[in-house]
Formats: structure tokens, C-alpha cells, sequence
């Protein structure tokens, strides 16, 4: 649903631009200010959005379009015998348009836009509503601007449809089920030991897990994509970092896990956030964690996006003290331009390059990926240990860092401080 309120913001602006336009060829300047006022608006939402405020853009935007579309039926699209009123065809646009929000973020200030649109259709519908103080468009203008609306109203309408249709699907229940998993606190943290070049611990990496009362532990690669369609990654990333803080709250109390490292994957959704730098700080601040303790961990699918925001915002990270990691290095979009503004402090080798090191191909092309880290200064960690063939392999390489089954597979907080900390 985030694909499809994303992608309702830039043709609302589309459609307000374009009948602006048509506005001002008929030199009708009061429409033309209104409709100027109405693709500002759309414009400041989609920009919004474009921040990850999607919910509140669309909000916004649609306040706007109700608004403006209330007031055009009332004051410029007065019906007569000759021709009817059209306009307010859209008021079911934007109540689709609600809907698909609504499934983003359910609150009852968005359920009220979306029956008050359907309300004036209805009311809009079934009476004329001619007032004396109206300025109807001429009958010539409106007996073409009614087809143009009618068009326009039904393509979009016809078009909302299917986009909510393709991108909702089967992700409807799973997406509400998630929302009822984070509400009653149904997930939790595990955590995979990381070690260094002797096999001593030196940290671990937080992976989410969904404790589903029925089908009991899920894991992230059955709901993250579903998470990802319906926005809800912010809210499922910020609540793995606020558990994370906690755990190296308690690490710092006791003296065998007070230096010890946590490692948590950030979404592209999560990170984009205007305020993402200041919560996580805050939130270090607040539980008295020293940020070297932290790392995030960022995938290379994040360099599709605005390149030069993540790099402030990384540099942002890095500048009050937060390790960066570069997460499956070798499988995403990342390049050497790109590696070499970014302040990183350590490179994931993807457990695919660990697993082909049995081949001879495999093995020089490890060996390369290493080299070019250490070329650009960064440790390196192999993802995905599982024999120590691969271990001495990698550590042969040059890593300093290793993560995989050969160490420890991902456990629950209890059973991991018990196995390595009795």
C-alpha cells in the first residue's frame, strides 16, 4: 500500500497541473488560484512522502482535494437541464485514495476523510445544490469539461482499482496480521554470535523473529517482504532498534558482555526518515550506551535511492560515533565512486561468495572482494561460515570478523547469554 499511495501523490499533482493549465488558457484567474492552491498542496504532500511522511502527505493532500472539489461543485460546476454536474466524480478517487492510506495507517482521522468524500458524492448526486452566489462556467465550457471529467474521474478510478488490486492481493491479511504482532508484542529478537580471526566473541547481530501464537516462529524472510509493501517497516525497525538498545543497556551492567557489539539491519524506509539520526541517539543517549557499542547494518538495495541523502545521513551516524557495515556486499548496486565517500567501517562478504570459495573461481573472486576492502580500509566480515574449511579460507583472506553457523546459529536472548556466558 506505501507503492500505491506513493504513486497516487505524483498523479494527483499530474492531474491538478494539468487542469490548472487548462484553467488559465480559459483565463478563469479565480480557478486558476484555487487549482494553483490545490497543486501546491498535492505538490508539499508528495514531497512529504517522498521523506517517508506518506500517511501524513496523503492526508494532507486529500483534505485539499476534498476541499477544492467541494467548492468547484458548488461555486463553478452548477448543474442545468443542459448539462450535468461531473466534478464531484472524484470524490470517489479520493476516497480510493483513502482507503489505500487507511490500510497503510488506520486511524480514525483518515476513516472521516473517506466517509466524508463519499458523503458529498452521494449529497452531490442526488441534488442540484444551486446557490445565487455561484459563478457557474458557461454551458459551451462545461459541455467539454464534462466529458474531460468524466474520462479522467473513470481512468483513474478504473486504475486505483487495479494497482490496489495487484499490490494488496494476498498481503491483506498478512499485512493486518502484522499489526496485530507488533500491538500484542509478538516479536522478538535473536541473536547470532560474531567472532573474531581466534573465534573469541565479539558481538552478535540482532535477527528479528515473529512468535505467531499458532504457527510459532517465523522467519523475517516469510513477513519482511510483506512488511515492505505495506510501509510497516519503520515501525518494525524502529522496534527492533529500541530492543537492541535495551540489550546493551543490560550488556554494559556485566563485565563478560559490557564490550560487546550489536549489530542491527536498517530498512531503506526506516533510514529515509527525517528523524531517524535523532531518535537513535536520543535513544543512546537516554539508555546510556556508549554509539560504538551499535552498528547498523545497511544493504547495498539502499544506493537506488537518494544517494546523496544516505550519505549525509550515514556521515551523520558515523560522525557520533555509530559503526556502519555494509550488509551482503557483492548482490545489490553498490560502486567503488559510492564506497569511497561512504563512511563505512566494515564490508559483509554475502554468504553465496563464502559458499563458492570450494571452487576455484569462487575462491579468486573471494580473495578479490577482500583486497578491494581492505583497499578502501574497511574490516571485513565473512557472512555465513559454516565449515572450517570456509573459515580458514576467509581468515586466509584477510577478515577479521566471521558470522555463521559454524559459530552459532541465531538464538533467543536467554539461550544465547546461557551457551556463551553459562
Amino acid at each position: 500500500m506505501q507503492f500505491v499511495c506513493r504513486t497516487a501523490l505524483p498523479v494527483g499533482v499530474f492531474v491538478s497541473g494539468l487542469w490548472l493549465v487548462v484553467f488559465a488558457l480559459m483565463q478563469n484567474w479565480p480557478l486558476v488560484v484555487t487549482e494553483g492552491l490545490l497543486f501546491a498542496v498535492i505538490s508539499g504532500g508528495w514531497l512529504a512522502a517522498r521523506r517517508g511522511y506518506i500517511s501524513f502527505g496523503m492526508l494532507v493532500s486529500q483534505i485539499a482535494c476534498v476541499l477544492f472539489l467541494v467548492s468547484f461543485s458548488l461555486l463553478f460546476d452548477v448543474p442545468n437541464e443542459a448539462v450535468p454536474r461531473v466534478s464531484h466524480i472524484y470524490l470517489l478517487i479520493i476516497a480510493l485514495a483513502g482507503f489505500a492510506n487507511y490500510q497503510l495507517d488506520p486511524t480514525r482521522f483518515q476513516l472521516a476523510i473517506i466517509l466524508t468524500s463519499i458523503a458529498f458524492f452521494i449529497l452531490f448526486s442526488v441534488c442540484p445544490l444551486s446557490y445565487d452566489f455561484a459563478t457557474p462556467l458557461s454551458d459551451d465550457i462545461r459541455s467539454v469539461t464534462a466529458w474531460i471529467h468524466a474520462t479522467m474521474a473513470a481512468a483513474l478510478l478504473c486504475g486505483g482499482l487495479l494497482l490496489i488490486q495487484r499490490k494488496l492481493g494476498p498481503d491483506s491479511k498478512n499485512a493486518r496480521d502484522l499489526r496485530t504482532a507488533l500491538a500484542r508484542e509478538q516479536f522478538e529478537l535473536f541473536f547470532q554470535p560474531q567472532v573474531d580471526g581466534g573465534g573469541r566473541l565479539i558481538g552478535a547481530e540482532a535477527l528479528l523473529r515473529w512468535r505467531h501464537p499458532r504457527l510459532g516462529y517465523i522467519a523475517p524472510d516469510e513477513f519482511i517482504p510483506v512488511a515492505e509493501r505495506a510501509g510497516l517497516m519503520p515501525q518494525l525497525g524502529g522496534w527492533v532498534l529500541e530492543r537492541g538498545i535495551e540489550t546493551l543497556c543490560a550488556w554494559r551492567d556485566h563485565p563478560e558482555t559490557k564490550d560487546l557489539v550489536l549489530s542491527i539491519n536498517v530498512s531503506p524506509d526506516q533510514l529515509f526518515q527525517d528523524n531517524f539520526v535523532g531518535n537513535v541517539i536520543s535513544a543512546l543517549s537516554a539508555a546510556s550506551v556508549e554509539p560504538h557499542a551499535l552498528k547498523l547494518e545497511l544493504t547495498e538495495t539502499m544506493f537506488v535511492a537518494e544517494v546523496e541523502e544516505l550519505i549525509s545521513k550515514i556521515k551523520a551516524l558515523e560522525k557520533h560515533g555509530i559503526g556502519i557495515s555494509l550488509d551482503d556486499f557483492g548482490t545489490g548496486y553498490s560502486s567503488l565512486s559510492y564506497l569511497q565517500r561512504l563512511p563505512l567501517e566494515q564490508l559483509k562478504i554475502d554468504r553465496s561468495f563464502v559458499r563458492a570459495v570450494a571452487t576455484e573461481r569462487g575462491a579468486r573472486l573471494a580473495r578479490n572482494i577482500c583486497q578491494m576492502g581492505h583497499d578502501l580500509g574497511l574490516h571485513i566480515l565473512a557472512e555465513g561460515i559454516e565449515t572450517e574449511e570456509q573459515y580458514r579460507f576467509m581468515l586466509d583472506c584477510g577478515c577479521s570478523t566471521f558470522q555463521g553457523f559454524y559459530f552459532g546459529r541465531p538464538v533467543a536472548l536467554d539461550v544465547f547469554r546461557q551457551r556463551f556466558f553459562g
